[in-house]
């Protein structure tokens, strides 16, 4: 029986104990490399990998020759996996950071980077093998620093051959850095007070102060915000390298980092106590000899600085308070005036220490701060009744008030320079002017504007908002103090939160009148009135949703009745401006038929009752009659064009046009008329016009004689010049992409100046006479005559052509008008331009003698008499043109250029219906016979 049960009990031990054998350790995974990398690495026999010895735990010598840490491990862990020897190769300090010498050569260097930072050219950085978290250490005592910013000012130990510092440091705009080789001089240099801080990896920091025995050291900012990347750097031209340790790296399991880090990386972080202040023997020897330090409190800035009893009292006063009493001195405290005469105390050396002063661009220039023991916000006053503002950028025209010289003065004239700014002397002068009206807003921190507005009870006051800005109340001291600047910095950073807490609700609190939590309360009836609600909603909804489909059932048909009605009433319109629009036309038409054809009778008769009626007082009746006749023909023929324009009916006929035989035309048509009045006519036109342009010569021209013939009625002195000018365009690269094979255009601007020295155009009716039956002010209608019709219809004729009508005047020294068209194709239609004419294409009158000349001066009157004064008597339009046709017909025939340019005069006028310009020609037809008359 004893036997059985002691077989049965092994077997049951041997049951329970089968499943709880430890397994075998798993093989560590190799990695998984292509065929062609398989083969790179078989013809390799051992990789040389550069690094820095001096770093324990990470890297370092045994003393014997041999290196040991962290790095060693992981590279042991790839050699591994890749079957391949890994040879460390000890570099000189900063070797890592440049080229490697060539008995130094290595395949690889393994080294440290943060990402995001620039990639050194010609290198690649593989996937990181490890992180390093770096710290900021100080001393043991120093609670001065507490963060990045605390830095501000500070000397930093800077360890040579860490290129990892420097980028930890942006955030702090100003320090002074002391070099170190290692990280012993930089631990030496914080104990000698030589140095405030230095950064370095944690486990670095850490295993040297244990194995040193330093407890003088703590950490005081762990910056694991900010990990350094471990990484092997490869040139770019290894790619087999770079691709077979990158998988290396990948393939470390989990479980091999862990090993090889709890065998190196355990040590503890050096902590910093904080138990008090702790000064260096060197700022306690400062402080024995600068046992008279004097402060300085202002007398208007309640409740941080303000003065009772003719004593200093307020927050700052109480801070100082508990300085002195962590320092063990005592300051003599003097009262300032202002914040300006505080400043310059401190800047003059009479005082050491301003309490109360915030950092701005300006101050930060003169004088050295402290880390901010206070923050408070900087917020937006307005009256109850104006206009509410949320935000600085919602400021137009408001006054704005601002204490002289504080940081909210400085912020704005910085960031916000268009803003009103009214300096105040105080916060208390600011806010009795906000209050009264003289101010529409104040900029000041919330605790001024609580303590103000409860003493002087200011009820119409409120806050809207809080500025991006606030006021960080630091201790200032002059740049040339560094340590007592240092000093006051300990003594800030050793106050516990609570203190400062204290001393702040002391002096600034909200009296919040205490009532009765009616919470619970509040939340039963709110859930009680919410189920009726329900409740009402669900019997109320099927009605309400009936109610609303009947009222859109309703609003559908109204919309439909009223789009139709619209529809119907906007045909009707239609219909109506196309009947108006006919009606207009048809307006137009018997209105050039109708009105036209007996005025010319009227002007015709009138020239020939001239010649019989004998009284001087009918004759004056008559030549009233004749030139009123004439005006008016003229105004019918302006308002017709400018109707047919605005009516849209007048269409542009493009065609090849000469510029430069319009111009000649020009010159031809308008020098009689130009000598007639004493002056001077000029016409040049640019060496680079084309031969011929694409445009309507009728109203270019209409255009032209507009602008030339009244710069001739309007000169007396001087002269008039016309100048064309062509400036070829470059072709546009859309058109050239869109049609590639599409004719070479060549496209100009066209400008035609139209200058005199006439009597000049005020400078406030430039714009005036464009309008339509619009002169010049004050304009001596009896002698210039005209209705103000020809710059208007030629400004709109520019404008229809693409172009525009521009002028500049000065009354007095004339006019420029300038006719610009931006765009005006040039074409081949039209014949280059003649040249130098030919023996047989001279005027005859230049190869002729007196003696012949006067025979072609017969031979003119042979042919034309006295026609002139029956064509002149008659008054019909039809007979004048065809005499100026045979007149200019028997000028080109005999190639006199008198006679031509008579003729063609003669012809422009009468097709213009210019009579009186007709009759004027007319009447100095006898000149061309060698007569006066």
């Amino acid at each position: 029986m004893k036997v059985t049960l002691a077989f049965l009990l092994c077997c049951l031990l041997a049951l329970f104990q089968s499943p709880l054998r430890a397994e075998p350790p798993q093989a560590s995974p190799a990695p998984v490399l292509g065929k062609e990398e398989l083969t790179w690495l078989e013809g390799q026999d051992r990789f040389r990998i550069g690094l820095r010895s001096d770093q324990v735990p990470l890297v370092f010598d045994t003393g014997n020759g041999v290196l040991a840490g962290t790095y060693i491990d992981y590279l042991a862990r790839l050699s591994d996996k890749l079957g391949v020897a890994m040879e460390p190769i000890v570099l000189e300090t900063g070797q890592d950071s440049g080229p490697v010498r060539s008995e130094l050569a290595t395949d690889a260097v393994l080294t440290t980077r943060m990402p995001g930072m620039p990639v050194v050219p010609g290198k690649r950085f593989t996937d990181p093998l490890m992180s390093l978290t770096y710290g900021v250490f100080v001393s043991a005592g120093d609670a001065a620093i507490r963060t990045l910013a605390d830095l501000e000012g500070s000397r930093i130990a800077v360890i040579a051959g860490d290129p990892n510092q420097y980028p930890m440091l942006d955030p702090v705009e100003e320090f002074t850095p002391v070099p170190v080789s290692n990280v012993s001089e930089a631990v030496g240099q914080i104990l000698s007070g030589q140095a405030d801080a230095f950064l370095a990896p944690v486990p670095v920091v850490s295993d040297y102060l244990q194995s040193a025995m330093v407890n003088g050291i703590g950490l005081s900012v762990l910056l694991d915000n900010s990990p350094v990347d471990v990484v092997l750097r490869v040139d770019t031209d290894r790619d087999l390298l770079y691709q077979v340790l990158n998988k290396a790296i990948a393939a470390i399991g989990h479980n091999e980092h862990r090993t090889i880090r709890q065998s190196w990386l355990q040590a503890d972080q050096p902590s910093l106590e904080r138990s008090g202040l702790e000064l260096s023997g060197s700022d306690m020897e400062w402080l024995k000899q600068h046992p008279d330090l004097k402060v300085a409190f202002r007398a208007d800035w309640p409740p941080f600085e303000y003065t009772q009893d003719g004593r200093p009292t307020g927050l700052v006063p109480d801070l100082l308070t508990r300085l002195e009493t962590e320092l063990n001195v005592r300051f003599t405290r003097t009262v300032a005036g202002s914040r300006m005469d505080a400043e310059e105390k401190l800047r003059s050396g009479e005082v050491d220490i301003l309490p109360g002063l915030s950092r701005t661009p300006r101050t930060e220039e003169a004088f050295l701060f402290t880390r901010a023991y206070l923050t408070v916000p900087i917020a937006l006053a307005i009256r109850d009744d104006g206009r509410f503002i949320g935000d600085l950028l919602e400021l137009r025209t408001e006054r704005v008030g601002v204490v002289n010289r504080h940081a909210a003065h400085d912020y704005l004239l910085i960031n916000h320079p268009n803003l009103d700014l009214y300096p105040m002397d105080t916060v208390e002068e600011g806010l009795l002017a906000l209050s009264n009206g003289d101010l529409d807003v104040m900029v000041t921190h919330i605790p001024a504007v609580s303590y103000t507005v409860a003493r002087l009870g200011l009820s119409n006051l409120r806050i809207t908002s809080i500025t991006p800005y606030q006021y960080d109340l630091r201790l200032a001291v002059r740049k040339d103090n560094p340590e007592l600047h240092r000093v006051l910095n300990k003594a800030l950073g050793s106050l516990e939160a609570s203190e400062t807490e204290s001393i702040y609700n002391r002096w600034i609190h909200l009296d919040i009148e205490q009532e009765t939590d009616y919470t619970v309360v509040r939340r039963v009836v709110l859930i009680a009135i919410l189920v009726v609600l329900i409740f009402l909603y669900w019997n109320r909804k099927l009605s309400r949703e009936v109610d609303e489909r009947i009222r859109s059932e309703n609003a559908l048909r109204r919309s439909e009745d009223e789009l139709r009605a619209a529809k119907l009433e906007a045909e009707r319109l239609a219909r109506e401006a196309e009947a108006a629009s006919l009606a207009k036309s048809e307006f137009l038409a018997n209105m050039s038929h109708e009105i036209r054809t007996p005025m010319n009778a009227v002007i015709g008769y009138s020239d020939l009752l001239s010649n019989s009626v004998t009284d001087p007082q009918q004759r004056n009746y008559l030549d009233a009659i004749r030139a009123g006749s004439r005006s008016l023909l003229m105004l019918i023929n302006d308002i017709l064009d400018l109707s047919r324009i605005e009516a849209g009916k007048m269409r542009l006929d493009y065609s090849a046009v000469s510029v430069r035989r319009l111009l000649d035309d020009v010159r031809h048509i308008f020098d009689l008329r130009a000598r007639e009045q004493g002056i001077t006519l000029e016409v040049s036109v640019d060496s680079r016009m084309p031969g011929a342009m694409m445009l309507d010569e009728t109203r270019l021209r209409q255009v032209l004689f507009n602008l030339v013939g009244n710069a001739i009625k309007f000169t007396h002195d001087g002269g008039v010049t016309v100048r064309a000018t062509a400036k070829p365009l470059k072709k546009r690269s859309a058109e050239a992409e869109q049609n590639p094979e599409a004719p070479e255009r060549q496209y100009y601007k066209l400008i035609v100046t139209v200058s005199d020295s006439g009597i000049g155009i005020p400078p406030d009716q430039v714009e005036r006479i464009f309008d339509a039956f619009e002169q010049q002010e004050g304009q001596n209608t009896r002698r210039y005559g005209g209705t103000g019709l020809g710059l208007a219809i030629s400004r709109k004729l520019a404008r229809m052509m693409g172009g525009e009508l521009e002028v500049e005047s000065e009354q007095g020294s004339g006019s420029v008008f300038t006719v610009t068209l931006p765009r005006v194709e040039a074409t081949v239609e039209q014949a280059e331009d003649e040249g130098v004419p030919k023996e047989s294409d001279r005027l005859l009158a230049q190869t002729l003698s007196m003696q012949e000349r006067g025979w072609l001066r017969e031979q003119l009157a042979a042919d034309f008499g006295d026609e002139w004064e029956a064509v002149r008597e008659s008054g019909d339009p039809e007979q004048m043109k065809d005499f100026a046709r045979r007149v200019l017909a028997w000028g080109q025939r005999f190639r006199s250029r008198s006679v031509t340019r008579y003729g063609e005069k003669l012809l422009a006028d009468v097709e213009a219906f210019n009579l009186d310009a007709v009759n004027s020609a007319l009447e100095a037809f006898p000149k061309l016979l060698g007569r006066e008359e």
